[in-house]
């Protein structure tokens, strides 16, 4: 862990962040850090949530404060560094996209030299206090893969985990633009990254770590929400299921295109589709890589996996097609194509 500067430049900040880490671990305003495997239901939990009157959440991250933590947690022990790395930030895409314009000014005081945490949170509670919010809270995929650099950063912090049924997140993945379209490399990803955040989640507190399903908060969204506040440490408020408010003004209309149906309201239909959209072979296959982690997770399975020739060729021609290895190859093919039609003529 980075240590902060002792001397007389650091001092104001080591004084900003100290008062700033008593706000954070309060219970009335400790910031949640929300996550769960892509296609899992991520944006929607992040569209309710924000919409609490108390709790202010931007437009995920998607891995902005993992990918920039290296270069910038080592360049962050001057004032000229700080301003290098705010400046950076608020140019980034992912911060772009917020639907408020940061205030510069009121960032840098926050900022500790040498802490790189106090640079998350000094972006969120600009965020939040543009937003004429108390709390804040953070979506990110990313975190289901570092809650561990996260939780270092922020040790006040919470967690929130979003998990849905695997093979639902396999079929949704096999229509998204930047999906995993093979059923088995899906389930293989989703069990081991599931699998380690909940192991990691369990060295933490019940009331620093929850884990809620997608399912649960389809069917049954208040008692879902309710369980969220208590998290948070707010009240629960109705305005979490009028979310579509938030959706037109959060999400840019060049991106809207990714979640269609986003500000309806709970479709139903999305909860197990597996059961009429994944052909037995499918669902073998999944299962073979994930049973385990279903079961844990209160999914239903079968109790003993039947043979099937039908998913052992399945098998053979996901191992093939691992990484889109045939979509590729059906790509040079056909660029290759008209240059052999021309030599023939």
């Amino acid at each position: 862990m980075i240590n902060f500067r002792k001397d007389a430049v650091a001092a104001p900040y080591r004084r900003a962040l100290s008062t700033r880490f008593l706000q954070m671990t309060s219970p009335a305003v400790s910031p949640v850090f929300m996550f769960g495997f892509d296609r899992s239901g991520t944006t929607l939990l992040s569209m309710m949530v924000g919409s609490h009157p108390k709790i202010a959440v931007p437009l995920s991250t998607t891995g902005l404060w993992y990918d920039l933590a290296d270069e910038l947690s080592s360049n962050l022990t001057t004032d000229q560094e700080i301003e290098r790395a705010v400046d950076r930030l608020l140019a980034h895409e992912r911060i772009r996209l917020w639907d408020h314009d940061l205030d510069r000014s009121r960032l840098m005081p926050s900022i500790a030299a040498g802490d790189y945490g106090s640079v998350v949170t000094a972006f969120h509670d600009e965020y939040a206090r543009q937003s004429g919010k108390p709390a804040w809270a953070s979506m990110d995929i990313a975190t289901l893969d570092n809650m561990h650099s996260m939780n270092r950063w922020l040790p006040g912090s919470k967690f929130l985990h979003l998990v849905r049924d695997g093979r639902d997140v396999a079929l949704s993945h096999q229509t998204y633009r930047y999906g995993l379209g093979n059923i088995a490399e899906c389930a293989q990803k989703w069990d081991a990254r599931v699998t380690r955040n909940l192991r990691m989640g369990a060295m933490l507190d019940d009331d620093r770590y929850m884990v809620i399903r997608y399912e649960d908060l389809i069917l049954g969204p208040e008692d879902v929400l309710h369980r969220i506040c208590n998290l948070v440490s707010v009240d629960y408020s109705p305005q979490m299921l009028d979310y579509g408010t938030a959706v037109n003004s959060k999400v840019p209309d060049d991106k809207k295109f990714l979640w269609p149906s986003l500000a309806e309201p709970p479709d139903h239909s999305k909860v197990e589709r597996w059961r009429a959209e994944m052909t037995q072979s499918q669902r073998l296959v999944f299962e073979q890589r994930a049973r385990s982690l279903l079961t844990e997770l209160g999914y239903e399975t079968y109790e003993s996996l039947p043979k099937s020739t039908g998913a052992a060729a399945l098998n053979i021609w996901y191992c093939l097609d691992q990484g889109h290895r045939m979509k590729r190859l059906r790509k040079r093919l056909a660029g290759l194509w008209p240059f052999a039609e021309r030599r023939q003529r």
